[in-house]
């Protein structure tokens, strides 16, 4: 979930220009994937408060139900701290947006992003319990016992940032590839805590590996939620992980479903660091004999590479959502266009 300072530029660089200019789908685009779109990936399930522009899925054995596009987290506001007061305007405009559209699922990683959606919750009256909200601890500095304590603390100041009593979903991140079972078995402990206060719902954990979240949700029966990366250069996760999620109901979230930006630029493609930096995307996409390449993702097809690539993690119906991040309202608009003419497409 949490990206280094390269990845962040090259987010910043290509994901939000090209999302712009990129994600964009045109009657033309519509009914070209007409013939390739399939009804199983987009089956409609009901849900309260339903929005006619957004399709559910159910989010595991959570029994949530969820927009299969939620709003992503790691946005920090802009640089100069003098101007993030002027800037709430256009984040309220964001949740107001995304709202609007059918999106319930609304991630946040930081400070910022938590205290933002606390302002911007005032602006939109009695919409809380008709939203999801996910908050994110990590692991990166407390090991062992000491991460029972940091999640009870933490947990309590991240409430205080978003001035509510309670969130849906707990997030605790491994950014440690490796992390001991210690560390993981000691978030469990106070994740049981934390739910009998009602101050978290369901617990998730996020991963960059898929062989260790597969280990993860094999052996642990705490886990309701797991996030990871997920795309059609990084899909190894179809064959053994997703099975076994969907035969234990444990709902799936997809992050940077454009492979952090790098699906615009190939240079970048076939350099960029994936999750834990251990293996490039092509290197892993080569050791499972599925040599991937932007020109495989659209072949055949007239889309763009944000359209195939949000297609390609849809189609998946083990997957609960995708959570892009979405700075501006046009960014809401044009993601909302693609869902919607797909719908239309099937019906």
């Amino acid at each position: 979930m949490h990206q280094n300072r390269d990845s962040k530029k090259y987010k910043d660089k290509l994901s939000r220009r090209d999302f712009l200019k990129d994600v964009s789908l045109g009657v033309a685009g519509a009914s070209i994937l007409g013939s390739q779109v399939s009804c199983a990936g987009f089956k409609m399930l009901r849900v309260k408060e339903k929005n006619s522009k957004m399709n559910y899925r159910k989010l595991g054995r959570t029994g949530l139900m969820i927009s299969e596009i939620g709003l992503g987290g790691h946005y920090d506001g802009p640089n100069n701290k003098q101007k993030k007061s002027k800037e709430q305007w256009q984040r309220n405009a964001v949740f107001q947006e995304c709202f609007k559209s059918g999106i319930n699922y609304f991630d946040t990683n930081t400070e910022y992003e938590r205290k933002s959606l606390s302002i911007a919750l005032k602006s939109l009256p009695g919409i809380r319990e008709k939203i999801n909200i996910v908050t994110d601890i990590n692991d990166r500095q407390k090991t062992g016992p000491d991460t029972y304590d940091f999640l009870i603390k933490m947990i309590d100041e991240q409430l205080n940032n978003l001035k509510l009593p309670y969130v849906e979903v707990l997030r605790f991140t491994t950014v440690i590839k490796r992390t001991p079972p210690e560390r993981l078995e000691a978030a469990f402990k106070a994740f049981k805590e934390i739910k009998k206060a009602g101050k978290a719902k369901f617990l998730a954990v996020a991963q960059h590996d898929p062989d260790l979240l597969l280990k993860w949700v094999n052996k642990y029966d705490e886990i309701d939620i797991i996030y990871m990366p997920y795309n059609y250069f990084a899909s190894k996760a179809e064959e053994e992980l997703f099975p076994v999620a969907k035969k234990k109901d444990i709902g799936i979230v997809v992050i940077k479903p454009f492979n952090k930006g790098t699906i615009f630029d190939p240079k970048l493609l076939e350099t960029m660091q994936f999750g834990s930096g251990s293996r490039s995307v092509i290197e892993r996409a080569e050791q499972e004999k599925k040599k991937r390449t932007p020109e495989d993702l659209t072949k055949g097809t007239n889309l763009t590479l944000a359209q195939a690539s949000l297609r390609y993690i849809l189609f998946n119906e083990n997957i609960s959502t995708v959570i892009p991040g979405m700075e501006t309202v046009e960014e809401v608009r044009r993601l909302i266009l693609i869902l919607f003419y797909l719908k239309i497409i099937n019906g």
